[in-house]
């Protein structure tokens, strides 16, 4: 069955602008023999699925899409498919195969002069390098994400690497570089004409705000990333909103509702099948139970952050939490 270039071109358009929920609606229409036909089609409904929370639906189609890409002799698509099982498994906590993923991936797009894709996976792995508190690599990786992107036109992928940037900054405490990148994000992601990534960029530059005292600032850019977000049906990045907007209750000195809003994104992470989401919340309300003189909880909700971080392999905040429970 041929694939329709309107359905080509109309599931590429929702993507882009990260219409997840649209994405997995306008193909889940379409007949199943047609999506199988085609890499393309299957790697965009397969990652549009991961994106929203479907691990298993999503990893399916990928490793079909990058199965007939392969047979195919379609490096773009393939490079493609090995990035976005990189992506699916490191939010899965498979780091070291993630980083396995993303370097076959670099590779083949290195060999096709795929500047889309080598951006793709060296802002992946400037994540990697992030998470394992390696800083100065993830800061190069970025930037050569930062000018393949750049070569490509990709504004979209621009945006992602400022984020990126302006977190790997706002941990080294570098606040007003951090800002920098996250204004500059915001702009980019705004002009891609993505909602998702501009409510997800708009999320990042409130926690610098957050770690600024700028508390007002930050309350308005979360809740308009959560309802950003929970329009386009994103539950995962909406989850990832509402653990800053604890930080915003907390700091509002609404520590109850900013608890109870902690335990419901550990809940949100562990049954989306995302290890880091869950153990960025723990931590959170670990510092949270210790603050308000909860210190055996406290303890107990650390040690269980730590274990989580330690299968993931974020070596930057199993230190953090070593000192904590020191």
């Amino acid at each position: 069955m041929l694939t329709s270039l309107d359905d080509m071109n109309r599931a590429r358009q929702l993507a882009e602008t990260g219409q997840n929920a649209a994405v997995v609606d306008f193909l889940s229409e379409r007949p199943r023999e047609q999506i199988e036909d085609s890499p393309t089609l299957a790697l965009l409904y397969g990652t549009a699925q991961a994106r929203l929370g479907r691990h298993a639906d999503g990893k399916e189609w990928v490793e079909l899409a990058l199965e007939r890409s392969r047979t195919r002799g379609d490096l773009a698509i393939e490079a493609d498919a090995l990035n976005a099982r990189g992506a699916m498994a490191l939010v899965s906590g498979h780091i070291e195969e993630a980083a396995g993923f993303f370097s076959l991936a670099l590779a083949s797009a290195e060999r096709d002069g795929d500047y889309t894709s080598v951006g793709k996976c060296s802002n992946n792995l400037g994540i990697i390098n992030s998470m394992r508190g390696l800083h100065a690599q993830a800061v190069g990786s970025y930037t050569m994400a930062l000018a393949a992107f750049q070569q490509a036109g990709l504004s979209r992928g621009m945006a992602e690497v400022l984020h990126n940037l302006g977190i790997a900054y706002r941990e080294e405490h570098d606040l007003d570089r951090a800002l920098e990148n996250a204004n500059q994000a915001v702009e980019v992601a705004m002009e891609s004409g993505d909602a998702s990534l501009s409510a997800m960029a708009r999320r990042g530059r409130a926690e610098i705000w957050m770690l600024s005292g700028d508390v007002t600032s930050a309350r308005r850019e979360i809740e308009h990333a959560i309802a950003t977000h929970r329009e386009n049906g994103d539950v995962v990045q909406e989850a990832e909103d509402q653990r800053v907007m604890a930080a915003v209750l907390l700091a509002d000195g609404q520590t109850e509702n900013a608890a109870d809003l902690l335990r419901r994104v550990i809940e949100k992470g562990e049954s989306l099948g995302r290890p880091q989401l869950a153990a960025d919340a723990m931590r959170d309300l670990a510092h949270l139970l210790r603050d308000s003189e909860h210190e055996s909880e406290a303890l107990e909700v650390a040690h269980a952050a730590r274990a989580l971080f330690s299968q993931i392999g974020v070596v930057v905040e199993i230190r953090r939490l070593d000192e904590f429970l020191m």
